[in-house]
């Protein structure tokens, strides 16, 4: 009994130590209603600058710090500066703002700058509203793609020094395709998003490991019943037109809300590459150009609905169905050359359906189940004709997944500023692929059949400890230990992470961290299956493949909150990726997902902001690494591939207009000569540009964009080593045009779904 009270009163006092570190209020007109977007900065008495945020959609805000005594200035467009002195952290009440006087409007000059980036809890937070009013950004994808250090290539994020990057919303793991995720991010106004916390190193208690880039969204409850939406479509022109259409809508109140979203999303992309082979065979070097054009095609289905139940002010229950239907997906492949003439067409129906239910306790657990159902048949139509030969035939292919996810969470505020936290993950995953030929002319293709079924088991348990040393220095320790199983494949392995913050004063902020994570194949890639591509290519699995373990260092320093240099190390062992190499036993190019032995790279980069009045605000990063891929056992041809790369970002944006408000933007690449595996890259180069027009209401929104408006961001490949010489001469259709239009009402602002990973999904 005597322990049961220590405990109870040691969970008493934690609990006032937790309130008492954070600094709240709001802002209100003089008649008491809510100002949003109010800059609310925190100074020192002797006006040293400590920190600053904004205003949500109720007036409320909020500093998780603890200040003995301080200042605080709270400014807006629309009123007058407002300046107090405080002596006592806790709810600091509701501060009154007075109008400005109509008359001097147009004398007001506001000159403040917000903090690029802060270190809070072991990320780099960046004030996303603050990047975005220097953008042509309006959605939350668009923002990430603006964060100093992301870099977008082929439509997926990665991180400069961290490779690839995983986003999560308000603290919870995605568990959708990468595209549905590009899809939900897009359809999420940037307005919503209160903050991106990078981390080179995720917590284990966020259930994810590596580079981490969290969006915190602001907080939409309301006392009153609301019914808000959004509606737009985007018209895209690149070789082909496409177009998409969405309405979201949002209706609750103080206890209940539900979101409803629709989109039909329709492509059509050129697909184009050249194939240059010097292949030997027998002593013999046949010369072989084939010239490959293709057209991708389909009209997908998203639709999600969500809701949420509050059922105290910190105890939530969530529930959301999300599906993803293409009816009709549809590739074509033509390819004409000296060795072929070859059509592939292929057919299908995808579908994938996901549900999941969580629930967020008081006092700190966590706990949620989902449910991904994904089946993808299709039907492979190939002929090809050679000089001597011709071959027809068609193949059904066909893939269903079932996979669920089971976890738990708990954290623990213990005295002397220490967090405990711990949980399970467990993921089971069923996988039946089967392919089957029919040859047309009576050919018998059965030894090309195949029919796999993969039982995938993981089992995670993780623990973490997180101490704040004063103000200056934080500490945080997590390691997950994970049990994997795949047929007769199976791992124990420890996966440990650090993050280390020092802030010696307000203008210098060193971050040092350590992570280390786990990457798996996609299904397809694992099945004992063959593929046809063209008369010369053919795609063959791998069974034999495993995961692959990376182990990242990461030193950050900050200098004025806005000036970033890091120093990064990564080790992958068994990193694998799909390469081609000619067949020693006949004329075939074979695609494969393969091993490698390792690859390292290390390196230094620079992030420069710098504004040239209220006209032109630009953004320089520069990084220089080098790269490293060795691979011993590749076929006999092993490859220990490496190279110095550069990458030079350059962001502009120019403030044509204030009413109406107009801005252009205009962005550059460039990343030098590279290296994948055994292959040589060419160095790539983009400009986009951009121009964007807001209502004064900022209720519609009206946007022209450019990407790659030379056609120049798709790296060509090319090998000569130990006998392989070829070259992948791409013609990609990257670059476009878009137009789009996006009307707001009822104060509308997206809410986050939780998304689904289907990144192992598919063939």
């Amino acid at each position: 009994m005597k322990q049961i009270v220590i405990l109870t009163v040691s969970l008493i006092v934690a609990a006032i130590r937790l309130a008492a570190q954070e600094i709240r209020g709001s802002v209100a007109d003089k008649d008491q209603c809510p100002i949003e977007g109010a800059t609310v900065v925190m100074q020192t008495p002797d006006s040293v600058f400590v920190d600053g945020v904004t205003t949500d959609s109720l007036g409320r805000f909020v500093f998780h710090r603890e200040m003995k005594q301080y200042r605080l200035i709270f400014q807006h467009l629309l009123y007058k500066s407002v300046v107090k002195d405080y002596d006592s952290s806790g709810n600091v009440g509701t501060v009154t703002m007075d109008e400005q006087d109509a008359y001097a409007l147009n004398e007001v000059v506001v000159s403040a700058q917000r903090p690029l980036v802060k270190a809070e809890n072991g990320a780099l937070t960046y004030d996303v509203e603050a990047l975005a009013e220097k953008t042509t950004a309006n959605n939350a994808y668009e923002a990430l793609t603006r964060l100093p250090g992301v870099l977008e290539q082929g439509g997926s994020l990665s991180l400069i020094g961290a490779g690839s990057v995983t986003v999560i919303l308000n603290g919870h793991p995605s568990s959708m395709s990468s595209e549905q995720l590009v899809s939900l991010l897009k359809s999420t106004p940037v307005s919503n998003v209160e903050k991106a916390e990078v981390m080179y190193s995720a917590p284990a208690k966020y259930r994810v490991r590596g580079a981490v880039i969290n969006l915190v969204l602001k907080d939409r409850k309301s006392e009153d019943t609301f019914l808000r939406g959004e509606v737009g479509a985007d018209f895209t022109q690149a070789r082909y037109t496409q177009g998409n259409g969405r309405m979201n809508f949002s209706f609750g109140g103080r206890k209940v809300t539900a979101d409803v979203l629709y989109a039909a999303d329709y492509t059509k992309r050129r697909t184009g590459y050249d194939f240059i082979s010097h292949h030997t065979l027998d002593n013999v070097v046949h010369d072989v150009e084939q010239y490959n054009t293709g057209l991708r095609r389909k009209l997908t289905h998203n639709v999600r609905t969500s809701l949420e139940y509050r059922i105290t002010e910190n105890d939530h229950l969530n529930m959301a169905y999300t599906a993803a239907i293409t009816p009709s997906l549809r590739t074509v492949e033509n390819s004409e050359g000296i060795l072929s003439e070859s059509s592939n067409v292929r057919k299908g129906d995808e579908q994938m359906h996901n549900f999941t239910l969580y629930y967020t306790a008081r006092w700190g657990m966590n706990i949620g189940v989902d449910y991904t159902c994904y089946s993808y048949p299709s039907v492979q139509e190939f002929s090809n004709r050679t000089s001597e030969d011709e071959q027809n035939f068609s193949a059904d292919s066909r893939q269903r997944i079932n996979r669920w996810n089971v976890y738990a969470g708990q954290t623990h505020v213990l005295p002397q500023d220490w967090s405990l936290n711990y949980g399970i993950n467990f993921s089971f995953a069923n996988d039946e692929s089967s392919q089957f030929y029919h040859a047309q002319e009576g050919g018998d293709m059965s030894p090309l059949n195949s029919e796999t079924k993969l039982d995938e088991r993981t089992y995670n348990f993780y623990a973490g400890l997180e101490k704040a040393f004063g103000e200056r220095l934080s500490l945080s320790l997590s390691a997950a230990g994970e049990y994997y199983r795949l047929a007769d494949y199976k791992q124990w392995a420890v996966y440990p992470s650090m993050q280390l913050n020092y802030i010696p004063s307000s203008s210098h902020i060193f971050q040092l961290s350590f992570s280390s994570d786990k990457a798996y194949p996609d299904y397809w890639s694992m099945q004992d299956a063959t593929s046809y591509l063209n008369g010369y290519a053919k795609v063959v699995g791998n069974p034999g493949l495993r995961p692959s373990t990376d182990y990242t260092a990461d030193l950050t320093y900050i200098l004025k909150s806005k000036y970033i240099f890091s120093l990064y190390y990564t080790h992958v062992k068994d990193l694998f990726a799909q390469l081609a190499y000619q067949s020693p036993d006949e004329l075939t190019m074979i695609y494969q997902t393969v091993n490698y032995d390792y690859e390292q790279s290390f390196g230094l980069s620079v992030i420069v902001p710098f504004t040239v009045g209220n006209v032109w605000n630009s953004r320089l990063t520069l990084n220089g690494s080098y790269l490293r891929d060795a691979c011993k056992d590749y076929h006999a041809i092993g490859f220990d591939n490496r190279i110095w790369r550069g990458i030079v970002m350059l962001n502009n944006t120019f403030r044509l207009s204030s009413k109406p408000a107009i801005s252009l933007e205009l962005n550059g690449l460039y990343v030098s000569p590279s290296v994948q595996g055994n292959y040589d890259l060419s160095s790539v180069w983009k400009v986009d540009a951009g121009l964007k027009w807001t209502s004064a209401d900022q209720k519609a929104e009206l946007r022209l964009t450019g990407n790659d408006l030379f056609n120049s961001a798709t790296p060509n490949a090319r090998v000569n080593d130990r006998g392989q010489r070829f070259e992948i001469n791409q013609h990609a259709d990257s670059r476009f045009l878009s137009l789009s239009f996006t009307y707001k009402f009822g104060g509308y602002k997206a809410k986050e779904h939780k998304d689904m990973d289907t990144s192992r999904f598919g063939y």
